[in-house]
């Protein structure tokens, strides 16, 4: 959050971080396996490393937010099960990108502000998202 300076409000902010939003912001390539109680966050994506980040199992309900906030890197969401279990896409630019697989990246030419949501039925994870141009994502 910051004012119209631009000076970082996050002390000002009106929710408890991590229980809501959490900066992956190691500066050295990193894993997050993330489970159930991750579920219903937004995670910024500081990606000035490679990062793995693993979903937890399929589970009816459970639902992350991915945002980028620094794009020198690539992060890469993986499911647990090691299956094609994503599916959907997100608006790249001028087309549509389909995302499904095992693996998604938000690529190092993604744009600060670029975004993915995976919400899951209990058997697959449905993506959505935008990015601002079509090499924002990848599987």
């Amino acid at each position: 959050m910051a004012n119209g300076s631009g000076t970082n409000q996050k002390a000002k902010a009106s929710y408890s971080p991590g229980e809501y939003c959490f900066t992956m912001d190691s500066s050295s390539a990193s894993t997050h396996v993330l489970d159930m109680n991750d579920s219903g966050k937004t995670y910024f994506l500081e990606s000035t490393v490679a990062r793995t980040i693993t979903l937890p199992a399929v589970k009816a309900g459970c639902n992350f937010k991915f945002i980028a906030t620094d794009t020198t890197a690539d992060s890469s969401i993986t499911t647990s099960e090691g299956t094609a279990l994503f599916k959907g896409g997100a608006e790249c630019g001028d087309a549509y990108l389909t995302l499904a697989g095992t693996t998604i990246i938000v690529e190092a030419a993604a744009s600060v502000g670029d975004y993915l949501e995976f919400i899951c039925d209990g058997t697959y994870w449905y993506v959505s998202g935008h990015g601002a141009n079509d090499a924002s994502f990848s599987v």
